[in-house]
């Protein structure tokens, strides 16, 4: 992110990346109800009540909006934190195969040993593809065998696929005695870690917040927004929609952020970059290899 990026400025213009286009729509019908009450209000029909504010203090409402932002934060961060494990685990697990497995100038051998390479360098975009519940992305599809992706077609769990592939590698290496005892269990102790990263991912994209809680949520939130116009009119009269309007874009937007993030792997602009992310390590894979093959159009490495 660039310092450009950054400037308040550009954060206040940034409308496609903020949360107004999902809440937009509620606030509006909000401030309609206000203004109806507003009218109300200019014709003598008393509906001033501004005890009617006790009835949902504003204290447990905020609580709630901040333990659900809070809550999803937590699981964005947490996501962050295990795709950026699984991009060093891969590199370190693609590096040790390549330095300590000898091929002996074997041309086949060298050739398996490149492919567990690929499959290496392609594990975060298989988890990316599985996580959002897509198929095979172009860089798998050109960079491994048609064998392979005939598999990964059929494979209910990509990802998991392709760690059985990387263990029948390790163990025939092992079978032909060119890795040590010692290696063997380092790279199998990689592969394990690799497999449960996966599986924390999971965890995340699949344990939403519960749903009573935030059923309740939206329920204070209506309740509220239909309570607080009878609360403001009698003071501030026809300023009444406007400030129900800031209200409702704060606390709707506060709602609206906790959804938008509580699924970090998703296309959205606000998600985690996981196709950049994905094609870095891609890069990485290749500048391991020592440039002997090209992994990643150059059109789109940048």
């Amino acid at each position: 992110m660039t310092a450009d990026n950054r400037h308040w400025l550009n954060l206040i213009l940034d409308i496609r990346g903020s949360v107004i286009p999902g809440i937009a729509l509620q606030v509006l019908m909000i401030v309609l109800f206000s203004f109806l009450v507003t009218i109300a209000d200019f014709k003598g029909i008393p509906v001033a009540q501004e005890s009617l504010s006790n009835l949902i203090p504003e204290l447990v409402l905020g609580l709630l909006l901040v333990f659900r932002t809070d809550t999803s934060y937590s699981r964005f961060w947490d996501g962050s934190g295990i795709i950026s494990d699984i991009v060093d685990l891969s590199r370190s697990f693609a590096r040790s195969i390549w330095v300590y497995v000898d091929t002996d100038n074997d041309a086949e051998a060298h050739e398996e040993k490149l492919n567990a390479m690929v499959v290496i360098g392609l594990f975060l975009a298989a988890v990316k593809q599985h996580l959002r519940y897509e198929k095979l992305d172009e860089p798998m599809g050109r960079l491994l065998k048609p064998e392979q992706i005939e598999e990964l077609e059929k494979a209910g769990n990509m990802p998991i696929h392709m760690t059985q592939w990387l263990s029948v590698y390790l163990q025939k290496k092992y079978q032909e005695n060119k890795i040590s005892d010692i290696l063997f269990s380092q790279l199998n102790d990689l592969l394990n870690k690799l497999t449960l990263s996966m599986g924390s991912c999971e965890r995340i994209l699949t344990t939403p917040l519960p749903r009573p809680y935030a059923i309740h949520l939206k329920h204070l939130l209506l309740l509220y927004f239909l309570l607080v116009p009878f609360k403001l009119v009698g003071t501030l009269h026809w300023l009444t929609p406007i400030a129900v309007g800031v209200i409702a874009f704060a606390l709707l937007g506060i709602d609206e952020v906790g959804r938008e993030i509580e699924n970090p792997f998703g296309h959205d602009d606000d998600d985690l970059p996981l196709d950049q992310q994905a094609k870095e390590l891609l890069m990485d894979i290749e500048e391991i290899v020592g440039r002997t093959v090209t992994l990643v159009p150059k059109d789109s490495a940048s």
